[in-house]
């Protein structure tokens, strides 16, 4: 059942970065960087024997939010057409994304060793965990609701990340 709903998390993730890559308005590259990052993420820690331990795409997922962040700040501060850069709540967005996933794929691998001897401090991280999901996903709806007409694709992003996020929470509660 929990390979399942991996895989089922894959799809909107898939659907949010093709959103990504199809807007051709912005400058989007360290957003489709990420979401391209947490597909393979979420992709590798779904398989059976994952090419590469949860606990590493973790850090990997936390580098790279610390990445977005850098590069965006820098650009915001440098760059003079704000049409050409995107909201800050898709940088915000994408940020937590990459921080909830990071989370999510070291939880839900099948090799969690490290955090699975811990006992009653792993429920505890668990329950943080979902209520921490749950939350990115509400906060997704809302972005998406709020986004405006002219930005569908910023709309799909949004919902295709909250459900992803969703989706691959759901086991911790199953």
């Amino acid at each position: 059942m929990t390979e399942a709903l991996h895989t089922w998390a894959l799809a909107p993730a898939a659907l949010g970065a093709c959103c990504l890559a199809a807007d051709r308005r912005r400058a989007r590259v360290p957003e489709l960087a990420a979401s391209v990052l947490m597909l393979l993420a979420m992709l590798d820690s779904s398989r059976t024997h994952p090419a590469v331990p949860a606990v590493l795409w973790a850090e990997i997922l936390l580098i790279a939010a610390m990445a977005v962040a850098a590069v965006r700040g820098r650009r915001a501060a440098t760059h003079a057409d704000a049409d050409a850069m995107p909201s800050t709540g898709m940088t915000l967005h994408t940020n937590l994304g990459l921080v909830v996933m990071a989370v999510l794929v070291a939880l839900m691998s099948p090799h969690s060793d490290g955090i699975a001897h811990h006992g009653p401090s792993l429920g505890a991280f668990v329950l943080g965990a979902a209520i921490a999901s749950a939350a990115y996903g509400a906060a997704s709806v809302v972005a998406a609701a709020r986004t405006a007409r002219t930005r569908r694709l910023d709309r799909v992003q949004y919902a295709a990340m909250g459900i992803s996020a969703l989706g691959m929470a759901l086991p911790l509660v199953i």
